[in-house]
C-alpha cells in the first residue's frame, strides 16, 4: 500500500507540467556556495538552462537572490548537456572580479523544460529537407542521423519558420554537438531574424531570446566528423504576441548569413581611440535598452568584444528606469551574441524573469570592454623546466600568454608565476580557451590560478567568448597549466590577454561585504505594488514625482517618461565624493558644483532622455579637482493627451479672447511644433486659483535669438540655458527696468514673455527649464515671432499647474524695489577699490521674497555661486548652518547687478527625508566691471612689448568691446609668481554660438592653464569660469568674420595663494624651469595645516610633513602607509608616514605622521579684508577664538592690524562657528563693527584662532559608543566614537561607553566633531529625551540638541564614562566625537577630588564607636593649589550643596577668583 502511495504521489508532482507538449519555465532554484542544486524535468524533456548567476548576498548568510546583490553570469560553470529529467550543479564558491573581487555566496539558476520529442512524428522536421514546409505551431528540428548516426553536410542546410504577424516564435537549442574548430567557419547553427543573427557551434544548449520578423531562418553547417558528434535539435513554438511587443521592421526579408571573418562596419568611426594607441584594454562601457531599442558594439581593429554584464531588470514602476541594483529585481544572462569586433544588441521588451514575479523586464543592460588581440607575447615557447621551478613572468601594463606551441596542445605541467609591480594587480581575460573539445570537465585538461596563501584555485578549461577569467588579489599569483590528454583533436590550448593597473581601495579579495543580518522589511512585497499609478488608469494627466539619478564618469543615463509626457531636468551638478571608498552617488559633505545653467542635452520636446558622462570636469570650487559624477534631478511633465482616458487640454497663445482659468493646461504657439510666422502680439492671460501658486515648464522654445543677427542668410542660436535672456525687474507701477542693460539687443523681434507681479522673463532662441513659483492671481504670456519662417524654428509649448500653497503665505503682488543701489547704502571697502567681493550670502524664509544686490551700479556683475535649500529641524526660518540638512538647488537664476527670489512653495528635499525646506540660501560674488583710478583694461588685441601679462589682478577685454566687429586672432598670457595660481571670472562674454557639431568655429575665446582648455562661445553669464592649475594662464581670442550684434568678451582675473594639497599638475606647457628636483616650499603654510612628524630622521626635533612629496619618481599629496621606512619609533606596522622634504628619492629625508589635532592658527583680518581658514584633508574646523578688536583711545591708527593684549576685545565666537566650524575650509571677512564693548569704537581688526581636529582618517580607529568589546588598546593614542551605524543612528536604546587611558600619567581631551540629538530644552531644563551624559570623576555633563565642533572636556583623571540615550521617537543623526590620551607633562599635579559621604547615622554605632576619618596624602601639610570653574549657570548653591569643600581639620583659603568671557567654559591665557 505504501509503495502504491508513493508511485502516486511521484506522478502528481509532475500533472502541473502537463501543457500539451510545450515548454515549460520552471520555478527558479537556488543553493549557497559548496552545495549542490538539482533541476528536475518531466518525462519527454530534457534541462535548459536560461540563466545562471552567482550572487554576493548583502544579508549575512543568505543564499537567496534579493535587489542589491551583485550578482554575475554563471553559465559557463553550467554542464547540462544530456538528455536526462535531472541535471546536478555544483555551487562553488567563486571569486567575482565584477564584485569587488568578493566571493560568491550562492548560485541562483532559471531554466526551461524543453520537448525532446512529438507525439506526432510529421511534427519534427529534417533541417536538409527543404521538400516540406513547416505548418505545425510547434515542432523539432534536427539534423541528418540525429543524434546516434552523425551525417557530415557538403553544403549548407537551412529551413524557414513563417510566423503570422499576430504570432511570434520561441526557439531552443535543445541539443548541439558539431566541431568548434576555426572559431565556428565551417561547422555552424545560424538564427537569423530581421534584426540579429546567433551563431552557436561545438557544444551547447541554449534558449533563444525574443526572435522579431515574421520569418526565422535556420541555418545548419557541420563538414567536420567524428564519431562521438550527434549534430543539432531545435525545439520550437509559435504563440501569441504580446500587447508589450517592440520588435521593429517584423516583415523585413531575411538576408541569409554568410560565414566570414569579421571586420568593422563602414558605418562606425574609423577614429582610432587612446587606448588603441597604447595597445592597452578599454575602460568599462556600458548601454542600456529600453523595450524596443537597439544598440551597435565596435571596437578597433585587432580588439574584441568581451561582455561583463547583461542584466535584465523589473522595475516597480515597470518603465524603463537608470538601470540600479540595488531597487531593481534583476538577472544576470548569458551573453545572447557571439561577438568579436563588433555586434549589434536588441531588446524586443519580451523577456520573462521567473525570479521577478514572471513579469517582464524593462531593460537590458550591458558592461563590456574592448580588449587587444594581438598584445606582446610574455610566454617563452619551451617546455616546463625539469626540474619542476615555477616560470617567472612579468606583466608590465600588458601581455598575452600562449600554451607552448598553441595552437596545438602539448602534454604539460606547468607553473607560471605571473607578477606585476607592487600596488597593482592583474585581470586575466580569455581569447582562447579550448583545452577538452569544448567540454565543460576539466577533469584531464585545465589551468588554474591559485593566489598566495590558498591551497585551491579557480580552474578553465572552456570559454564560449572573449571574457573576464580572473582579477587577482594582489601583484602575484600562480598559474598552473595542465594537460595531460592532448590527443584532443579540437583542442588548440590557451591564449589569455593580462593586463595590471593599480589595486583599487575597495578590492575586496574574497572577502564578503554583506552589511545586514536580517532582509530588510521594505522588500516583503518585491515589485508586486507599482508605486507609480499605471497610465492606463489616469484621467487627469499631471506634473509626476520628482527623480534623481548619479551618473558616474564615463557612464550614461536613459530614462524614458510615459506615453504623452516628456523628460525635464531640473536640477544638475556635478559632484566629487567627500570619501573615495563612497559609491558613485550624491552622499551629505560632498564638495558639488551646479551645472544646470550650461547644461545642453534633452532640450527637445520628448519623452526619452540619454545623458553621457564622458569628458570628465574639473571643478572650480572643489579646490579645482574632478567630478566624480553627475547628478540629475528629473520629472516627467504632462505634453500631449495619452489616449482617450489621459487628456489634457491645450490652448492657443494666439487666442486673445478669453483667458485661461483651468488647473493646468497646455499652452503652445500656432501650429507647434511648425514655425508660424505672426503679426503683431499674440498675449494669453492665467488667471489665478486661491491658495495656489502657479508653476510653469517650457516644454521647448525653438525661435529666433533675434533678426538683427541674421548675416548672409544665417542665424546663430546662443547657448541652451536654463536661464531667461532678459529679466525686467518692475520698480513701480507700470514702470519696468532692465536689469540686464548689457545684453537688451536680443530678444527684440522673437520672444516668449513671462510677466509676473514682481518680474518679467523674456526667453528666445532654444530653451527647455522648469521655472520657479509664481505667487500671484494672474501671469500674462506673451509671444511674439515675426522672423519669416525657417526649417529649425518650432515656437514654443509650456505646461502649467496650479499647486497647493501652505495658507500662511501670501502672496505679495506690489513690484519690488529698485535695483539701484540706494543712496543711503554704505560701500564696501572692496567696493571703494573696485575688487572682488568676499563671498555673501541672503537666505529667504518661506512665504517671503528679496532683492539683493552689489553696489556702485554697473560697476559690479553679480554671480551666483551656489543655491541651498536648507531644513532647520526645528521647523523654524533660521540663519543656515551646517548642522541644517541642505541640499543644493539650480534656481536658473539671471542675475546680471542685482536678483529677485522668491521662495512661495514648499520645496520637499530627497536629501532630507522628503522635509520641507524652510528658508533658501543663496550664496553669491560680485565681480567689479572697471578698475579703479578709472585704468582702462587690456585688449587682447592690443600691440604690447610682451604678450606676457604679469599683474595680481585685472581686466582683459576684446577688440571694440561692447562692440564686436573685427576679423583677428590674437592672444595674452597672464603670469604671476610660482606660489600663485589664477582666478578667472566671464563678467560678460557674447559670441557666436556652436554650429551643430558643438564647435565654436565662428568666434570663440580660449582659455588654457597647461592642463584644462577651455573653449567659449555663445552667451555665458558672469560666473567663476577657471581656477587655474598653474602659475600661468594664455587666453586666446578668434573671430573669423566681421558680425554684427554680438558684443565680444570681459574677463576679470586675480591671483590667490595656492590652496594645501593642491595636487594639479600641468601637463600642457612647462611652467618652471626645469631643475634637478621640486622648488623648496616658499612661504610659510599655518600651523594648522601642517602635520606633525616624530621619530624617522627627526632627531627629536619638532618637525612637520611637507606635501607633496616624490617618492619612488610620483608625486605624493598625503601620508603613506605603505613601504615603511625603517625606524624603532614606528608605533604600528602600517603607521603613516611621510617626507620631511619635497623631494624623498634624493634627501631621503622622513619621519612618522602625527595625525592628532594640529597646532592652533592665529589671524589678525584687517578691516575689509578677508581670511581663508584651511584645514589638511580629512581634518575639520575647530574655532579657539574670534574677537574683533578695538585700539585704545590713545591709539588714533584705526586702521592698524597689530594685536595688542591692551586692545578692547569683543567676542564674535557664536557667529563663526555657526558658518566655520565643522568645514575643512571656510572664508572670514572683517566687515567694519561698531563694538558696544569698548566704548562703541570701531573695530581695528578682527583676531581668530582656530585648529583642525581629525574627522575623516582611515588610519583613526573607529569604537561604537554602544559597544564595550572592541577598546582601545595599549599602543592606542586616539579614536573616534560614535554612536551606533552613524550617521543613521536608531531609536529606543541605552548604553554606556568608558574610555580608559592605557598608560600612568596620560590626560584625556574629547572634542565633539558632530551631535545631532533632540532638539535642545528651554533655558534652565535638562534634557528630556535623548541625551549623551559624559561623567569624568566627580564632574558630569549632560548634552542634547545639535553642536558644532568643539573640545567638550579635558581631564586629568584616568577614564570618561559615555551614556548615549536614545528615546522611542528619537530624531537627528547621531553623534561622533574625537579623543586623544596625551601624556601629562612632569611639573603637572592633578588636583586631588574627594567623595561627599553622608554622615553615618549614630544610632547604628555600639557604645564608645568613633568615626576614623581617612587623613589625605598631604596631611599635615597644605593641599596643591587647586583650581574649579563654575560654568554659567551654577545654581547648586541654592539647593545646599557646597561647591568647594576640603578635608576635615582644614579650611578654605581662596588665593583668587575672576569672572571670564570665552568660548567654551574653560580658562585660557587668552581669555578676557
Amino acid at each position: 500500500m505504501s509503495k502504491l502511495i508513493y508511485l502516486m504521489l511521484y506522478a502528481l508532482q509532475y500533472i502541473y507540467y502537463a501543457d500539451g507538449q510545450k515548454t515549460q519555465i520552471m520555478t527558479p532554484v537556488e543553493t549557497c556556495t559548496l552545495s549542490t542544486a538539482t533541476l528536475r524535468c518531466p518525462l519527454n524533456s530534457v534541462v535548459v538552462v536560461t540563466s545562471a548567476v552567482y550572487g554576493v548576498a548583502q544579508i549575512v548568510g543568505s543564499c537567496t537572490y534579493w535587489p542589491g546583490d551583485c550578482i554575475v553570469d554563471g553559465m559557463n560553470d553550467i554542464i547540462c548537456n544530456t538528455d536526462s529529467l535531472q541535471c546536478t550543479v555544483y555551487a562553488t564558491k567563486k571569486k567575482l572580479s565584477q564584485c569587488n573581487n568578493q566571493n560568491s555566496n550562492y548560485i541562483h539558476i532559471e531554466y526551461n523544460c524543453v520537448p525532446v520529442q512529438m507525439d506526432d512524428a510529421s511534427k519534427e522536421y529534417n533541417i536538409c529537407n527543404n521538400n516540406t514546409k513547416i505548418t505545425s505551431d510547434s515542432g523539432i528540428i534536427k539534423s541528418p542521423g540525429y543524434p546516434s548516426q552523425f551525417q557530415a553536410t557538403t553544403s549548407e542546410c537551412y529551413r524557414t519558420i513563417h510566423v503570422p504577424n499576430n504570432k511570434t516564435l520561441n526557439l531552443w537549442l535543445s541539443d548541439l554537438y558539431i566541431s568548434s574548430a576555426e572559431n565556428c567557419l565551417r561547422n555552424y547553427v545560424y538564427v537569423t531574424n530581421s534584426i540579429q543573427n546567433y551563431r552557436h557551434c561545438g557544444y551547447k544548449r541554449y534558449a533563444y531570446p525574443y526572435l522579431c520578423s515574421s520569418t526565422i531562418r535556420i541555418q545548419y553547417y557541420a563538414s567536420t566528423t567524428a564519431s562521438f558528434y550527434r549534430g543539432m535539435r531545435i525545439y520550437y513554438e509559435i504563440v501569441d504576441r504580446t500587447p508589450n511587443d517592440f520588435c521593429p521592421n517584423s516583415n523585413e526579408t531575411i538576408t541569409p548569413v554568410v560565414s566570414s571573418t569579421t571586420t568593422v562596419p563602414s558605418d562606425v568611426t574609423t577614429t582610432v581611440p587612446s587606448y588603441a594607441l597604447l595597445g592597452v584594454s578599454s575602460p568599462i562601457r556600458n548601454f542600456q535598452l529600453c523595450r524596443g531599442e537597439s544598440h551597435k558594439v565596435a571596437c578597433p581593429s585587432d580588439y574584441v568584444i568581451t561582455i561583463l554584464k547583461s542584466i535584465y531588470g523589473v522595475t516597480q514602476s515597470d518603465q524603463c528606469e537608470n538601470y540600479d541594483a540595488r531597487e531593481h529585481c534583476v538577472v544576470a544572462t548569458d551573453p545572447s551574441l557571439h561577438c568579436t569586433e563588433s555586434c549589434t544588441y536588441l531588446y524586443t521588451g519580451n523577456r520573462i524573469l521567473p525570479s521577478c514575479g514572471n513579469k517582464p523586464a524593462a531593460y537590458q543592460y550591458v558592461e563590456y570592454q574592448c580588449i587587444p588581440r594581438k598584445a606582446p607575447v610574455v610566454t617563452p615557447n619551451t617546455p616546463c623546466p625539469i626540474d619542476g621551478s615555477k616560470i617567472p613572468i612579468t606583466i608590465d601594463r600588458r601581455g598575452r600568454f600562449r600554451s607552448y606551441q598553441y595552437p596545438n596542445l602539448r602534454a604539460m605541467n606547468c607553473t607560471y608565476r605571473l607578477s606585476t609591480k607592487p600596488g597593482d594587480i592583474m585581470h586575466i581575460y580569455s581569447l582562447d580557451v579550448n583545452l577538452n573539445d569544448w567540454s565543460n570537465d576539466c577533469g584531464a585538461n585545465k589551468i588554474s590560478v591559485v593566489e598566495d596563501g590558498d591551497t585551491r584555485g579557480t580552474e578553465f578549461c572552456k570559454e564560449d567568448t572573449f571574457s573576464l577569467l580572473y582579477s587577482t588579489c594582489s601583484n602575484e599569483i600562480d598559474l598552473y597549466y595542465i594537460v595531460t590528454n592532448d590527443n584532443l583533436i579540437l583542442s588548440n590550448g590557451v591564449e589569455l590577454y593580462i593586463e595590471s593597473q593599480t589595486r583599487p581601495l575597495d578590492w575586496s579579495c574574497g572577502k564578503s561585504e554583506t552589511t545586514s543580518s536580517t532582509q530588510p522589511s521594505t522588500l516583503t512585497t518585491l515589485f508586486i505594488t507599482p508605486t507609480a499609478v499605471p497610465l492606463t488608469n489616469e484621467t487627469t494627466m499631471m506634473a509626476r514625482d520628482e527623480h534623481q539619478h548619479n551618473i558616474c564618469y564615463a557612464k550614461s543615463l536613459i530614462y524614458t517618461c510615459p506615453m504623452g509626457y516628456t523628460f525635464m531636468i531640473l536640477d544638475a551638478f556635478y559632484g566629487v565624493k567627500s570619501q573615495s571608498s563612497n559609491k558613485c552617488e550624491f552622499v551629505p559633505g560632498d564638495c558639488v558644483q551646479g551645472t544646470l545653467s550650461t547644461f545642453t542635452q534633452c532640450q527637445k520636446d520628448a519623452a526619452t532622455c540619454y545623458i553621457f558622462y564622458s569628458t570628465q570636469r574639473r571643478l572650480a570650487r572643489c579646490s579645482d579637482r574632478y567630478a566624480d559624477y553627475l547628478h540629475i534631478t528629473g520629472q516627467c511633465i504632462p505634453s500631449t493627451s495619452a489616449g482617450t482616458t489621459a487628456t489634457i487640454q491645450t490652448y492657443n497663445v494666439c487666442d486673445n479672447n478669453t483667458n485661461i482659468g483651468a488647473f493646468n493646461g497646455i499652452i503652445t504657439s500656432p501650429s507647434f511644433p511648425l514655425y508660424k510666422q505672426i503679426n503683431g502680439i499674440c498675449k494669453r492671460s492665467i488667471l489665478g486659483i486661491q491658495d495656489r501658486v502657479l508653476k510653469i515648464w517650457i516644454n521647448e522654445i525653438l525661435v529666433s535669438t533675434d533678426g538683427q543677427r541674421r548675416i548672409n542668410g544665417e542665424d546663430f542660436f546662443v547657448e541652451d540655458s536654463n536661464e531667461p535672456d532678459l529679466v525686467l525687474h518692475k520698480m513701480y507701477e507700470n514702470e519696468i527696468m532692465e536689469s540686464s542693460p548689457s545684453i537688451r539687443d536680443i530678444c527684440i523681434n522673437d520672444y516668449l514673455m513671462i510677466d509676473t507681479p514682481h518680474v518679467t522673463y523674456v526667453y528666445c532662441g532654444t530653451r527647455k527649464l522648469a521655472m520657479i513659483p509664481i505667487c500671484a492671481s494672474r501671469v500674462n504670456i506673451q509671444y511674439k515671432a515675426s522672423s519669416p519662417s525657417n526649417i529649425d524654428y518650432k515656437g514654443f509649448k509650456l505646461y502649467f499647474e496650479w499647486v497647493e500653497k501652505p495658507l500662511e503665505i501670501i502672496c505679495d503682488e506690489k513690484p519690488g524695489l529698485s535695483a539701484i543701489t540706494p543712496p543711503d547704502m554704505p560701500i564696501p571697502i572692496w567696493a571703494q577699490h573696485f575688487e572682488l567681493s568676499p563671498v555673501l550670502s541672503h537666505h529667504i524664509c518661506l512665504g517671503n521674497s528679496q532683492t539683493f544686490r552689489c553696489p556702485r551700479g554697473t560697476d559690479y556683475v553679480l554671480t551666483v555661486i551656489q543655491s541651498k535649500y536648507g531644513v532647520t529641524g526645528t521647523g523654524m526660518c533660521e540663519i543656515p548652518s551646517i548642522t541644517h540638512c541642505q541640499q543644493e538647488s539650480s534656481l536658473g537664476l539671471t542675475c546680471t547687478h542685482s536678483c529677485f527670489i522668491e521662495y512661495d512653495l514648499p520645496k520637499p528635499l530627497i536629501q532630507c527625508g522628503l522635509q520641507n525646506a524652510d528658508y533658501l540660501s543663496i550664496d553669491y560674488q560680485c565681480i567689479p566691471t572697471r578698475l579703479s583710478d578709472n585704468e582702462n583694461p587690456i585688449d587682447i588685441c592690443a600691440s604690447t612689448t610682451t604678450d606676457t601679462i604679469a599683474m595680481n589682478s585685472g581686466i582683459m577685454i576684446s577688440p571694440q568691446y561692447p562692440n564686436l566687429n573685427v576679423k583677428r586672432t590674437c592672444s595674452k598670457r597672464i603670469e604671476t609668481l610660482p606660489n600663485k595660481l589664477w582666478n578667472i571670472f566671464i563678467v560678460d562674454l557674447f559670441l557666436e554660438g556652436s554650429n551643430d557639431g558643438g564647435d565654436c568655429n565662428a568666434a570663440s575665446l580660449t582659455i588654457n592653464d597647461g592642463d584644462d582648455r577651455i573653449v567659449l562661445c555663445g552667451l555665458h553669464q558672469p560666473e567663476l569660469i577657471l581656477v587655474s592649475c598653474s602659475h600661468i594662464v594664455d587666453l586666446k581670442f578668434v573671430s573669423n568674420r566681421r558680425t554684427l550684434g554680438y558684443r565680444g568678451f570681459k574677463v576679470f582675473f586675480q591671483t590667490i595663494d595656492v590652496p594645501a594639497g593642491w595636487t594639479c599638475t600641468p601637463n600642457g606647457f612647462t611652467t618652471i624651469t626645469p631643475t634637478p628636483r621640486p622648488p623648496t616650499t616658499t612661504g610659510v603654510l599655518p600651523p594648522s595645516l601642517l602635520i606633525g612628524a616624530y621619530g624617522g630622521t627627526t632627531n627629536g626635533t619638532r618637525r612637520h610633513c611637507i606635501f607633496p612629496f616624490i617618492y619612488k619618481d610620483s608625486i605624493q599629496t598625503g601620508c603613506l602607509t605603505s613601504d615603511s621606512p625603517s625606524s624603532p619609533l614606528s608605533r604600528g606596522t602600517k603607521t603613516p608616514w611621510c617626507s620631511l622634504t619635497s623631494n624623498f628619492d634624493i634627501d631621503h629625508q622622513w619621519g612618522f605622521c602625527e595625525l592628532g589635532v594640529t597646532d592652533s592658527t592665529t589671524y589678525d583680518v584687517c578691516r575689509g579684508k578677508s581670511q581663508i581658514l584651511r584645514c589638511p584633508i580629512g581634518y575639520v574646523l575647530d574655532i579657539i577664538t574670534a574677537d574683533y578688536a578695538a585700539k585704545s583711545e590713545e591709539n588714533t591708527d584705526t586702521e592698524s592690524c597689530s594685536y595688542s593684549q591692551n586692545d578692547c576685545f569683543q567676542s564674535d565666537s557664536t557667529i563663526l562657528r555657526t558658518v566655520c566650524a565643522g568645514k575643512t575650509t571656510c572664508t572670514t571677512y572683517h566687515t567694519s563693527k561698531i563694538l558696544t564693548q569698548c566704548q562703541n569704537r570701531a573695530s581695528a581688526y578682527f583676531h581668530v584662532i582656530y585648529r583642525c581636529i581629525p574627522n575623516e582618517i582611515q588610519e583613526i580607529n573607529v569604537y561604537n559608543l554602544c559597544n564595550n568589546d572592541t577598546q582601545p588598546t595599549n599602543d592606542t593614542e586616539r579614536g573616534f566614537l560614535i554612536s551606533p551605524n552613524f550617521p543613521n543612528t536608531p531609536n529606543n536604546f541605552d548604553c554606556t561607553f568608558k574610555l580608559q587611558t592605557m598608560k600612568p600619567r596620560q590626560d584625556i581631551y574629547v572634542y565633539m566633531i558632530t551631535m545631532d540629538l533632540n532638539s535642545q530644552p528651554s533655558f534652565g531644563q535638562s534634557c528630556v529625551k535623548d541625551r549623551l551624559v559624559i561623567s569624568a570623576t566627580n564632574n558630569m555633563m549632560e548634552l542634547c540638541g545639535k553642536s558644532y565642533t568643539n573640545l567638550v572636556l579635558n581631564t586629568c583623571q584616568s577614564s570618561v564614562t559615555f551614556q548615549l540615550i536614545r528615546a522611542l521617537d528619537a530624531k537627528g543623526r547621531g553623534v561622533k566625537l574625537y579623543f586623544e590620551f596625551r601624556d601629562r607633562p612632569l611639573d603637572q599635579i592633578c588636583p586631588v577630588l574627594y567623595t561627599t559621604t553622608k554622615p553615618v547615622s549614630t544610632t547604628s554605632l555600639s557604645p564608645g564607636t568613633t568615626i576614623q576619618t581617612q587623613r589625605p596624602s598631604y596631611f599635615p601639610h597644605p593641599s596643591p593649589v587647586n583650581i574649579k570653574i563654575l560654568c554659567y549657570p551654577d545654581i547648586s548653591s541654592l539647593f545646599g550643596t557646597d561647591n568647594f569643600q576640603c578635608p576635615k581639620d582644614y579650611v578654605l583659603v581662596i588665593h583668587r577668583a575672576f569672572y571670564g568671557t570665552g568660548d567654551r567654559c574653560t580658562y585660557t591665557s587668552i581669555g578676557c
